[in-house]
């Protein structure tokens, strides 16, 4: 029976390659900051729903490991990923290495000026789905710009905690801090098609470092990469699992949501009370399982080399 999902999903997933509209993608990543980031972008970049337009990198200046240019930081590893993987041909993009400070008085950085050529090229109909695994500044930065483009894109934002039951939200996450008036301008954006992958939400998915040994072979170059991000990045917040054997994998989660909606769950809600009152998107819950079922079961799908 094991054997029998497994082949119907390889079907499912070579189904989609050949006959799905894909979405078109841009993922804004603060990818130096930890892990997950490298696996979401992975994952993604297989994922056979997905136009992956292009990958823009995003600051994450409230980490203790902070550099004075932790929007550059990501840049790199987002190269790395992308020649890993054989896809040096999608853009790499640097983004704004600040949080916003004044929305009357902001100044593109490449990754916002990319958002806002792409999005324009897109359409109510066909809209540019806009992935955001760090800080909100680039698609902020790009909205406040060009606000002509709000109604071409619709955009994913992994942040800020959420309880369901009572629709209560908090804001203190690390996503949030690293600019909050660029977060609460999305919030604040009439017509924005905003959806938000929570804190609460992700949390519950966690990959385990011996899954990687499992999946990977030895001499697989990307395999090689993130289990030597895994070992070697020192998790700060946390004094627990001091032999790094588990995970949270924050940004996997709303990557496979997007990709896939029959695993996981999508509700309304008001926006908090300090914002302006309209509705957006939470996901509420996702199929852990399925999730990491999918995502592995890409990995040894691809065309990685040496996989």
């Amino acid at each position: 029976m094991k054997i029998k999902k497994q082949l119907a999903l390889i079907a499912l997933l070579f189904a989609c390659q050949l006959f799905c509209q894909k979405i078109p993608i841009i993922i804004d990543a603060d990818t130096a900051n930890e892990v997950d980031d490298l696996f979401a972008i992975s994952g993604a970049l297989f994922e056979p729903n997905f136009e992956i337009l292009g990958v823009t990198s995003s600051q994450f200046n409230t980490s203790p490991y902070a550099s004075l240019n932790t929007s550059k930081e990501s840049k790199i590893i987002n190269d790395m990923i992308l020649k890993i993987t054989g896809n040096t041909l999608t853009p790499s993009i640097e983004g704004g290495s600040n949080p916003i400070n004044n929305t009357s008085n902001v100044v593109n950085s490449e990754a916002s000026t990319f958002i806002i050529d792409k999005a324009r090229y897109h359409s109510i109909e066909n809209p540019l789905h806009i992935v955001i695994l760090g800080s909100c500044t680039n698609i902020a930065t790009a909205i406040i710009n060009a606000p002509d483009i709000i109604k071409k894109i619709k955009v994913f934002y992994l942040g800020f905690w959420h309880n369901p039951l009572t629709n209560s939200y908090n804001k203190d996450e690390f996503n949030s801090n690293n600019d909050p008036l660029a977060v609460n301008y999305l919030l604040d954006t009439v017509d924005l098609d905003f959806t938000v992958m929570s804190a609460s939400t992700s949390q519950n998915l966690i990959f385990y470092r011996k899954e990687l040994d499992k999946y990977f072979s030895i001499n697989n170059p990307l395999g090689n990469y993130l289990k030597d991000r895994w070992d070697n990045y020192n998790r700060w917040w946390t004094d627990m699992d001091k032999e790094n054997e588990q995970w949270i994998m924050w940004d996997v989660a709303i990557i496979e949501a997007i990709a896939n909606k029959s695993l996981s769950k999508l509700e309304i809600f008001s926006t908090p009370p300090e914002n302006l009152k309209r509705n957006i998107r939470v996901f509420t819950k996702i199929d852990v399982e399925k999730i990491k079922k999918r995502f592995w079961m890409k990995i040894q799908l691809s065309n990685t080399p040496n996989l």
